[in-house]
């Protein structure tokens, strides 16, 4: 590792004043400052305290280039709506938990937009659809981009203020239909970052008072909040990367303590269900071992302990387990690989699947075990998609548990001694396969959180 050279208190204050220094001479904080204190006392604005009106000035410079309509608002905005503003900004910004976070944006938008529903748009990469959390829904739903007044917003990037949506071609009147409720007029603001990717929408809904609207004082306002949204989001993801790259470590670290022990080929089969499930978020998880002698894969109930055996090549895990290929979908029902039989029987419905073969070492040329996850379960409870970090994470537990469910799977075709002969031959390669692949996930983790 690379040796930190300690400093001693006054050397750290004195790099951090130059420091300090070197950028208010680069942006001249001076002049900005002189400037605003100036016209502060020219002006004396009974109704606006000094913090009011210095955050009102900024941001007429901040407009200067935009609409003219939007830069005469902005001197309309009252004092106690900045100030409203102003406390939502740390509230937002306070959270880190996606939970949270979405929670108070909501919350307190309704507050500074003096409206009646806010609609929080996030676009989620992972399975390409924008997230909808509105203080109306319990639970959030999905919209794909351009679909709706908020896709065309988050696609084009742009601004949409609608006075009465009923006549605009652009409103989808499906859902007042559905749940009778009314939508007037609506303000949808994009979500933009520093970089200039856009990552929601914020959208308001009817104005409160009787026949209001939104004004562009309110797209001040709203433009205003989006951009502390748009930090407030980016928090709560690195939060959210982190929560996701410790417990993927912790699981990795408990499957390695738990393969130390001696344990039967039932009790192995559950513990590598359990361990896998934990590493991608799962909702059910399925460990078939391969039968090549009786051309079957076994699998033990998790609920009952029963051992349940099916023909090699049926379904999904059959084909992975008999070409010894990794196969990831997306829509179970848009897959003809699936059959839904069990989902009818059950009520349970299928969404997401990944199966992954457990490659025999050392030739890893057949499966000896599949491992079959279903359901991705995402952060906000709603059934997501496997992406290429829990393939890598899954591949790298697989090599893990290779041999132990080499040898389980061996028992039923070659007999105990040849299986105590085969683990001799190979445990040593095997983990140390592993180790490795498991290295190198943990640092590419820690990359992508840095």
């Amino acid at each position: 590792m690379q040796e930190i050279k300690m400093m001693d208190a006054d050397e750290v204050r004195e790099r951090a004043q130059e420091s300090v220094d070197t950028y208010c001479q680069k942006h001249d904080i001076q002049g900005i400052v002189g400037d605003l204190v100036s016209k502060y006392l020219l002006d004396r604005p009974e109704d606006m305290n000094p913090h009011e009106y210095f955050a009102q000035q900024l941001r007429l410079k901040m407009l200067a280039g935009d609409e003219a309509h939007l830069v005469e608002a902005a001197t309309k905005v009252p004092g106690y709506a900045l100030r409203q503003l102003f406390e939502a900004t740390k509230r937002i910004t306070s959270e880190i938990v996606p939970k949270e976070t979405i929670r108070v944006i909501i919350e307190e938008s309704l507050k500074v937009l003096n409206c009646d529903r806010i609609s929080l748009f996030v676009f989620d990469k992972r399975i390409e659809m924008l997230v909808l959390n509105a203080s109306n829904l319990e639970h959030p739903i999905r919209v794909r981009p351009g679909q709706g007044i908020a896709g065309t917003v988050f696609t084009n990037v742009q601004s949409v203020n609608i006075a009465d949506c009923y006549n605009d071609s652009r409103f989808d009147q499906s859902f007042d239909k559905e749940t009778g409720y009314v939508t007037h007029n609506l303000l949808a603001i994009p979500i933009v970052d520093f970089e200039g990717k856009c990552l929601g929408v914020i959208q308001a809904i009817n104005k409160n008072g009787a026949g209001q609207s939104f004004e562009p004082a309110d797209e001040i306002l709203l433009t205003n909040l989006a951009q502390q949204v748009s930090v407030a989001l980016h928090n709560a993801e690195f939060y959210r990367a982190a929560i996701v790259t410790s417990e993927r470590a912790n699981a990795l670290l408990n499957m390695m303590q738990s393969l130390t022990h001696d344990l039967g080929a039932q009790s192995l089969v559950l513990s590598v269900a359990t361990h896998a499930s934990t590493l991608v978020r799962a909702d059910r998880c399925t460990v078939f071992l391969v039968d090549d002698r009786a051309e079957e894969l076994i699998s033990i109930a998790n609920d009952s302990g029963i051992e349940i055996r099916i023909p090699k090549s049926h379904g999904i895990a059959g084909e992975c387990a008999t070409e010894n290929k990794l196969i990831v979908i997306d829509d179970a029902y848009e897959d003809a690989r699936f059959n839904p039989e069990y989902d009818e029987k059950t009520g349970y419905r299928t969404h997401s699947i990944i199966a992954l073969p457990v490659k025999r070492p050392p030739t890893k040329d057949k499966a000896c075990a599949v491992i079959q996850m279903i359901n991705k379960q995402e952060f906000d409870d709603e059934i997501g998609r496997f992406d290429d970090e829990d393939v890598q994470v899954l591949e790298t537990y697989a090599m893990f548990v290779a041999t132990q469910l080499a040898q389980s799977s061996l028992l039923s075709a070659r007999g105990k001694a040849n299986s105590e002969e085969f683990e001799t031959h190979t445990n040593t390669t095997s983990m140390k396969q592993g180790m490795d692949s498991f290295q190198g996930v943990i640092e590419e983790m820690d990359e992508e959180e840095d």
